[in-house]
């Protein structure tokens, strides 16, 4: 569905296929936590190796809760805007009883 008007045109369906795929892509992210990821230190054979490894997976692990909770922000105001945007056409296909294109034709 697109919607268009005075200067813009709206791919609502675009906007709601990249709400899901941002919202999923939050989801994936939730479910895996970098910082499982270094396992013991005797695979490392130093404790300073793992120490480094685990530093730098909470780190970066802590970045990406800040990227993923900005881009649920994002796929959440993606989706109210394709919601607002079909409500708007819904509410003016309803109010237009006739077709006001046709004035022109018929006359």
């Amino acid at each position: 569905m697109s919607l268009d008007g005075p200067g813009f045109h709206v791919e609502i369906d675009a906007l709601d296929s990249a709400a899901r795929g941002i919202t999923q892509s939050v989801r994936d992210q939730d479910t895996f936590e970098l910082r499982g990821l270094c396992g013991d230190v005797t695979l490392y054979g130093h404790a300073g190796v793992h120490d480094a490894l685990m530093d730098f997976c909470v780190s970066w692990s802590d970045g990406l809760d800040v990227l993923t909770d900005d881009a649920d922000a994002i796929g959440d105001s993606l989706t109210r805007v394709a919601n607002t945007y079909r409500s708007v056409d819904e509410a003016a296909a309803r109010a237009m009883t006739a077709d006001p294109g046709m004035a022109g034709i018929d006359g």
